[in-house]
């Protein structure tokens, strides 16, 4: 009997059939190997293998030897109801960031396909209202979500295409509008377990190694940062708190804990940032846990496959606070069902839990 859910043979089948509906793979076009599409979809291997024989069976795909699953008859397959579109700005950020963006455009593909949806990218490049307008009736879009990873959307283009009336939702938004749904990651809240944590280690001297000019999310988390503080009786001016502009610099980096006046802790709030106190540490033969303890900021997915991949003091003498992507995709695609539901909703601002990673696990 075939297993059910959204990771089970007769969802991930599902999903394989909205990828040939959608026109992604035409009458005569291969399919990725079972272990691409098991990655893509979130599913294991065989999970995969039994959803394309059940699509062979049906007639929608047959099994080529050496060369995998071929579409022989995508009129069988069923019409797609909903296409989501990202409106984006893929520039201007730092270069780890890409990495990020791209775990979370994969999270989004997979959580559209598994619910029949088709979703696509639409680069944001200084168009007008009313060319994206166009752009996005040519896609067929029936809901959008606003990404604006290196914060250059003009502070109206939000509002302005609120007035579309298709669907929208902005994901970690600098920009926003009075009417759009918006999933924030909680920026203050992970700041602030980041300061209890190290108080409730006996630190009272408490570092700040990051950005704040030019830097939404570095404001949301100072601010976080700056009412634990205070909510613990520490001075805050006794912090003696100064922005660092480039803190993915290890010269950066070295310079910070050279300072006469070094604190025993630092909230590094970056992965980047964080990694860079680990190397110059390293240099100026500093031990992390020991000489300056370190709270790091990382998503979940890469904590292993790059965060902590070189620096394993990040795993091991480190606290970081982390965030799934998982989770921002379930919130973002479940909003947008909700909203397909019942589209008189009032505004929602969604905040994404932070979590605290204590060292060694």
């Amino acid at each position: 009997m075939a297993s059910k859910g959204k990771n089970g043979v007769a969802g991930v089948a599902r999903a394989i059939e909205v990828r040939i509906s959608s026109g992604l793979v035409r009458d005569g076009g291969f399919l990725p190997s079972v272990r691409d599409l098991s990655k893509e979809l979130g599913c294991a291997p065989l999970t995969a293998h039994r959803a394309l024989k059940q699509l062979a069976e049906s007639g929608l795909v047959v099994a080529e030897p050496r060369h995998g699953y071929r579409v022989t008859n995508s009129r069988l397959a069923s019409k797609v109801q909903e296409v989501l579109v990202s409106l984006e700005d893929p520039t201007g950020y730092e270069g780890y960031l890409g990495d990020i963006y791209e775990t979370q455009q994969a999270v989004l593909r997979r959580g559209a396909l598994v619910r029949g949806w088709i979703s696509a990218s639409l680069p944001y490049d200084g168009q007008s209202v009313e060319v994206l307008a166009k752009q996005l009736q040519e896609m067929h879009a029936t809901a959008l979500i606003l990404q604006d990873i290196g914060e250059r959307f003009p502070p109206g283009l939000p509002v302005e295409l609120m007035a579309l009336g298709l669907p929208a939702i902005g994901l970690d938004l600098a920009c926003v509008a009075p009417a759009l749904d918006v999933v924030l990651r909680d920026e203050a809240h992970g700041a602030a377990l980041a300061v209890g944590y190290l108080v409730k280690r006996g630190h009272r001297r408490i570092g700040w190694y990051g950005p704040l000019q030019e830097s939404t999310n570095g404001l949301r988390r100072f601010a976080g940062a700056a009412e634990a503080l205070v909510g613990a009786g520490l001075d805050l001016e006794a912090q003696a708190w100064r922005a660092v502009e480039n803190p993915t610099e290890t010269s950066a980096a070295r310079e910070f804990l050279q300072r006469p006046d070094r604190p025993t802790a630092v909230l590094a709030l970056w992965q980047t940032a964080a990694r860079a106190l680990v190397r110059a540490a390293r240099e100026l033969g500093l031990k992390i846990g020991q000489d300056l303890e370190l709270v790091g900021w990382a998503l979940e997915e890469h904590f292993d496959s790059s965060y902590a991949r070189d620096c394993p003091e990040l795993r091991e003498s480190c606290a970081t606070v982390t965030w799934s992507m998982a989770d921002v995709g379930r919130l973002v695609l479940a909003r947008i069902a909700e909203r397909r539901r019942e589209p008189d909703l009032p505004a929602a601002r969604i905040m994404l839990p932070m979590k605290l990673r204590e060292p060694g696990k």
